[in-house]
């Protein structure tokens, strides 16, 4: 269950107790997933013996009227010391130490520090004694049984002012990181400046040697920067947290003293932080201003065996890749490709991982065909994601949590979006294999079936990328018979993208004079097309256009078209005109098919309504667009003349 503020810090208190002075052993954490969330876990204790005291440096030998003077010169200092100490700092201390009820413990430490202050001894410019620092360290330790989160910062900024090392540093940090678990404190946070106390710890402490309080001081940096409103992670950004996190991403990368199990808990803060500051708008120029792409790049490389290093790293990398810029810089990056890929192919229990990875490669070759030809020449994408797609089909049959089932779905919806954008690419979509197609169609029918659209739109999208490629003789097209019958019975579900997606494929298909029969002989799907010509989408009417021009090349199928396809097409014309150039153009081809072979009757009222259109609309005070010039007004008036019965012209 979750511990309140108080309950840690109750915990934290009664753990508290002196110890030696050598370094103590790191502790490793019992589960990774100590910092997914904001959690819980035992608290440590502070060692008042394992203070910071600088050393002894030997100076040179002065002449005893030199050394008189220091002398007196060191009584006056220690002199005003003790004066300072007992008079402002003495009364705080023992007010601290004293159990007096509804004491506002806030005020006294907030004196303590400005006394501490105004001494000197924050700043750096009078060392404060061992132990007098002592004294204050018990002082300040008494006080962590309290539940105020405002007075737990501020003792713990005090300290961290004062100077922690190793053991306590690793105390405070953690405790520090507690506190940020709960987002009421984040105000807070800023307000007490500690966000500015642990930038100072991580830009003046060494790294290796202080691995662990650097997990919860970039912890607490991460959780900070997931508020919800981002306020937060606009002044962490305003305050340079990305190139400190870039600097110590690049110094965990080239340690070799870190315990592994701490710089791989590092990598997940440091790659946590980043990740949640992608939401700032400031981030995009520079993310891609920085080295970080180059850095993942060796994380990923040198932690492989790490599925939760690498699931952090390829949640950055898709965050990465929804900005314009960064997408760029990734797609030029071939050992990333690479190693997104090699994990495609090794990974495929970890769906987290995949649908990550999967989500980078779909940005990257939807926007990049250098990516995605590199990748099929490469690295054989299409098969790795045909592999992936035999793997995870299955398991939608299974019974299982409805989670489970999602993530399913979200594989699978991932990696046929990457198969779709690599066909954009003609090398890609005239090598595609009968096992690709047949994986397609069968996708295709289940999704449908399961009303998992997405699959579906994403398997359609793939299939019309193919058939705009692939010609006579090739693969894709001696299976247009088993796509035909697929394609038509999709075109019941009732959805607009799919039935988008669906006489897309179908209009390329069409152009087959044994699919354009498939297509008319079965009324049903006649009639969809013809009955889409009323629709107000104008994609589903250009679709549909699309697939009776093809039809109606063939003498043969006119006699199946319903007897208002005339009207439709005019009333088309007429809303649409020069709104929609390539809509009206395609609308024209159609109605030349109609007219010429003249199996449908034209009443005189249409073929008049025609004519003052097509006149109206071949007029150049209508329209001088370039586009309605060169592709509208050749076929308009080539119709005008064909409604002249001396006409002998050909059919389109």
């Amino acid at each position: 269950s979750t511990q309140s503020t108080g309950d840690i810090i109750n915990a934290a208190r009664h753990s508290i107790k002196a110890a030696g002075t050598s370094r103590p052993f790191t502790p490793s954490e019992g589960k990774r997933s100590l910092f997914a969330t904001r959690p819980t876990s035992s608290s440590s204790s502070i060692d008042l013996s394992d203070l910071n005291i600088a050393p002894r440096v030997l100076s040179p030998i002065d002449s005893p009227k030199t050394q008189k003077k220091k002398d007196e010169q060191k009584k006056k200092e220690a002199s005003n010391f003790e004066a300072y100490w007992r008079s402002k700092i003495t009364p705080i201390l023992s007010s601290l130490n004293m159990e007096i009820e509804n004491t506002d413990h806030v005020k006294q430490v907030e004196e303590l520090s400005d006394c501490l202050l105004r001494g000197g001894f924050l700043t750096g410019s009078v060392a404060l004694p061992h132990q007098y620092k002592v004294k204050v360290f018990q002082s300040l330790i008494n006080l962590l049984d309290k539940k105020d989160t405002r007075l737990l910062l501020k003792i713990s900024r005090l300290l961290l002012c004062l100077g922690v090392y190793e053991k306590n540093l690793i105390s405070i940090s953690k405790l520090i990181f507690k506190l940020t678990r709960c987002e009421n404190n984040d105000a807070i946070f800023l307000e007490e400046k500690i966000v500015h106390s642990l930038l100072n710890v991580i830009n003046q402490q060494n790294m290796e040697d202080n691995g662990l309080a650097f997990v919860y001081c970039i912890g607490a940096l991460k959780v900070l920067s997931a508020n919800t409103d981002n306020s937060i992670g606009e002044i962490l950004v305003q305050y340079g947290v990305l190139q400190v996190l870039e600097r110590h991403l690049t110094t965990c990368n080239a340690s070799s003293k870190m315990n592994g199990e701490v710089k791989s808990n590092l990598l997940i803060q440091i790659l946590g932080a980043f990740r949640n500051l992608c939401d700032i708008p400031a981030t995009e120029k520079l993310l891609t201003d920085s080295t970080v792409c180059k850095e993942l790049q060796y994380t990923m490389t040198h932690h492989y065996n790490d599925s939760e290093v690498l699931l952090n790293s390829c949640r950055l990398l898709s965050r990465m890749s929804l900005f314009t810029e960064m997408c760029s810089v990734i797609s030029h990056n071939t050992d990333i490709l690479n190693l997104l890929l090699k994990i495609i192919d090794n990974y495929t229990n970890d769906p987290q991982l995949l649908i990550r990875c999967a989500f980078v490669l779909g940005n990257i070759t939807g926007q990049h065909s250098h990516a995605a030809l590199h990748l099929h020449e490469n690295g054989s994408i299409v098969e790795s994601m045909l592999s992936l797609c035999k793997v995870y089909k299955g398991k939608l049959g299974e019974k299982t949590t409805k989670e489970k089932q999602s993530v399913t779905k979200d594989v699978l919806c991932k990696a046929v979006r990457v198969i779709t954008n690599v066909l954009q690419n003609e090398k890609v979509a005239i090598s595609v294999t009968p096992q690709l197609i047949k994986m397609f169609v069968s996708l295709g029918q289940i999704a449908a079936q399961a009303k998992i659209h997405e699959i579906a739109i994403n398997v359609l999208s793939g299939l019309n990328n193919m058939s705009y490629y692939n010609k006579e003789g090739s693969l894709f097209v001696k299976h247009r018979g088993i796509l035909a019958d697929f394609l038509m019975k999709l075109l019941a579900v009732d959805n607009t993208p799919i039935t988008i997606e669906t006489l897309g494929v179908l209009g390329n298909l069409t152009q087959y004079r044994d699919v354009a029969e498939k297509v008319a002989e079965d009324k049903h799907v006649l009639k969809i097309a013809a009955t889409l010509l009323d629709s107000d989408n104008s994609d589903l009417v250009y679709k549909s256009c699309g697939i009776l021009v093809n039809i109606t090349k063939f003498n043969e199928f006119h006699d199946k078209l319903p007897s208002k396809i005339i009207k439709q097409c005019i009333d088309v014309l007429c809303d649409v005109g020069m709104l929609d150039c390539e809509l009206s153009t395609v609308t024209l081809y159609l109605l030349w098919n109609i007219l010429y072979l003249k199996e449908i009757k034209t009443e005189e009222e249409e073929r008049s309504k025609l004519l003052s259109l097509l006149t109206d609309y071949t007029d150049h005070s209508y329209c001088s667009n370039e586009n309605w010039l060169s592709q509208f007004h050749p076929v308009a008036k080539r119709l005008i003349t064909l409604l002249d019965p001396n006409s002998e012209l050909l059919p389109l």
